[in-house]
């Protein structure tokens, strides 16, 4: 099999995000083609044992890396690295929350060291709150935002993290917008009842579910 500088990028995308649907790569431009066209290479490279499909519950097909397709692409991760596994559902549904929110405002999210650093005037206890959430921090028109997104969980978890976010320094909420990021009117609801009096600045946004 001969691989292209597409199936590169493919393996690279893949790379950068873990998991990846074929909506996800067009999006991205990879494929300027047909669905089934697309769904026909990445078969042709998981036969070639580059990449792995899988199904979730509902019955989205996702792709993640294999250790031949990152060498293919000239990455150096060891065989045994998480990113050439499977995961369960809720996990990979989360990586591709991250990937669809992140192509549909065109942002790049930052490391846990940047993030870190972004938020470093906050006290350990707090910043510890903060950071071992599942979200993801991104600059946007110059502004740190925080996503908290909505992976099926319950409402009390998202008020959970506008409570945490509160004890955050006024320094630090001043330039920050925290981004709720739900499924449904009652997260919405329960979520904008959670930050009413937080001093936050926050964004409520409502997305149809994929998966």
């Amino acid at each position: 099999m001969v691989i292209t500088e597409r199936d590169k990028q493919v393996l690279l995308f893949l790379a950068k995000w873990r998991f990846a649907t074929i909506e996800q790569f067009i999006k991205a431009k990879i494929f300027q083609t047909s669905r089934k066209r697309c769904y026909n290479r990445l078969l042709q490279l998981c036969k070639g044992r580059y990449i792995q499909s899988h199904r979730l519950a509902r019955g989205q097909m996702y792709y993640h890396l294999l250790p031949d397709g990152a060498e293919m692409a000239g990455l150096n991760l060891p065989w045994y690295s998480r990113m050439f596994k499977g995961a369960s559902d809720s996990t990979v549904v989360q990586y591709l929350v991250w990937c669809d929110y992140a192509q549909a405002c065109n942002i790049s999210y930052l490391s846990t060291r940047q993030a870190f650093q972004e938020l470093s005037k906050a006290s350990y206890d707090t910043l510890k709150r903060v950071i071992k959430g599942q979200d993801r921090f991104y600059y946007q028109n110059d502004i740190l935002h925080a996503l908290v997104a909505d992976f099926g969980l319950s409402t009390k978890y998202l008020s959970e993290r506008a409570a945490a976010y509160s004890k955050l320094p006024a320094a630090i909420k001043d330039r920050l917008t925290v981004v709720f990021l739900v499924f449904n009117d009652t997260k919405r609801n329960a979520v904008a009842r959670a930050v009413r009096d937080s001093g936050l600045r926050v964004k409520l946004l409502k997305a149809k579910w994929k998966y």
